[in-house]
């Protein structure tokens, strides 16, 4: 069966396709999932969103037309992105009987002729490299602000596909100067919060990456697949424990190890013990990040400031993990010495603010989670949001803050304080683990009824599912 060109399933009828051709999503929504025998509870299930949202999709109350919406649908039902329109291709009929291969990966080992050829393109609109409308950096549809979509739970289910499925090898890998591209789109946007965004550029880039090095082998490629599953558990880390950011860590650290770089195998090795840290290993955390910090070249009259700069953050990574294993006095200790860092990147002033922001942020994280929140929002009082290099670190920073007042009993500061991450960050507080926590916590406060509009935040942090 053929539709506008790309071969499509037999158990798909001739009524979604019809639909489909008319535009019709919300038939086409309707159609699939009742083919598939589902019910619009296991729909929501799977996409992340409640039974009556789907309810209203499918009854036309609401909308469908955000493309991440309908890409994520096409992902969840195993239906081609055409079936929602989300291809210029011409339109064509379904007819005949011949038997497809589901499009939801990048790379596979086998398929019809021309399947390597579709994957690759659909790398190439990933990672912003194809001449349409994707090409522009940030051209993946953002979800509007009455979204229904979970990005945490999207993001999780996606790279829980790349990182738990078969390996894949590529018949024309990705070049070098593709994955390059490829990567810094991915960290765009993960640096400006866009998280589903994230979720649709990243698995691609993993599997372009990890076959490319599997056909080529070079420290090259090794290097940027590294890059790559760091990215992942950065990603990862802000999700609950799921058990992927140890995939992802050690895929990381398997990869740094053969591309020759002691920059981004410190940062692997410093990833590594961050999972180590959430997972309650506080000492390991520590021994993990310090041997990274030793292995960097910090000698002579004037040392490479990226090296320098990560030395710091290796401390404060350490610091923090002391902190989480109660530790005051190792995590001030460790804390001082990534400030006096620091005064070494003095003709780097560019790398010396970022790195004095990460240890202030480290210095309020410390005491919060020591359980010393005066403290720490001393500390934050001199900070300035312009200090942060990006919009995560300024997001993650207030949602720090936040945490703080919370346990300082300042409920309505602290609900002030997200709303302040939200407006600068929308998609870090309604993604991470963290602030759903936070919020729940303050939906049960005594005072949650002096706090309008927290039912609301409620609802867009997914705190109430």
């Amino acid at each position: 069966m053929e539709y506008r060109g790309c071969a499509v399933p037999d158990r798909w009828t001739p009524a979604l396709w019809d639909a489909a051709s008319r535009g019709d999503y919300a038939t086409v929504l309707r159609c699939a999932r009742e083919q598939l025998g589902w019910s619009q509870g296991r729909l929501g299930q799977k996409f992340g969103c409640s039974a009556s949202t789907i309810s209203r999709f499918e009854n036309g109350r609401r909308g469908l037309r955000d493309v991440t919406v309908l890409r994520r649908f096409a992902t969840v039902l195993g239906l081609p992105a055409e079936a929602f329109g989300l291809t210029a291709a011409a339109q064509d009929r379904p007819g005949g009987t011949r038997t497809a291969t589901r499009i939801s990966r990048v790379c596979t080992s086998s398929g019809q002729e021309g399947d390597g050829q579709v994957r690759r393109r659909a790398f190439l609109l990933a990672a912003g490299l194809a001449g349409t409308a994707m090409a522009a950096p940030g051209a993946v549809a953002a979800p509007r602000t009455d979204s229904p979509i979970d990005p945490a739970a999207f993001l999780a289910s996606r790279l829980e596909a790349v990182l738990l499925g078969p390996t894949a090898v590529e018949r024309e890998p990705a070049s070098p100067a593709v994955l390059r591209s490829a990567l810094h789109a991915a960290r765009e946007d993960f640096h400006g919060c866009r998280y589903v965004e994230l979720g649709v550029r990243l698995p691609e880039l993993l599997t372009a990456a990890e076959s490319a090095h599997g056909q080529h082998a070079s420290a090259e490629t090794a290097r940027l697949a590294a890059h790559a599953y760091n990215l992942a558990t950065r990603a990862l880390l802000k999700l609950d424990a799921s058990g992927l950011e140890w995939v992802s860590a050690d895929r990381g650290l398997r990869m740094a190890s053969g591309c020759d770089d002691a920059l981004v195998l410190a940062e692997a090795t410093r990833l590594l013990g961050s999972v180590c840290r959430r997972a309650g290993h506080h000492e390991r955390a520590q021994d993990l990040t310090l041997s990274a910090a030793e292995q960097l070249d910090l000698t002579g009259r004037e040392p490479d400031p990226r090296h320098l700069a990560l030395h710091g953050v290796l401390l404060c990574s350490a610091g923090y993990a002391a902190a989480r294993g109660g530790d005051h006095d190792r995590a001030t200790e460790l804390l001082d010495e990534a400030e006096a860092t620091t005064a070494r990147l003095s003709t780097h002033p560019a790398q010396q603010t970022a790195l004095a922001a990460n240890v202030l942020s480290h210095r309020v994280s410390a005491h919060y989670v020591l359980g010393d929140a005066g403290t720490a929002l001393h500390h934050s009082q001199g900070a300035t949001l312009a200090q942060f290099p990006d919009t995560e670190r300024r997001a993650r920073f207030l949602v720090d803050v936040a945490l703080c007042l919370a346990q300082w009993d300042k409920p309505d500061r602290a609900f002030q304080t997200l709303l302040a991450a939200e407006r600068a960050a929308p998609g870090e507080v309604r993604t991470r683990a963290t602030v759903r926590r936070l919020v729940s916590e303050l939906l049960h406060h005594p005072r949650q009824a002096s706090l309008p509009g927290l039912r609301q935040l409620a609802a867009r942090t997914h705190a109430l599912t």
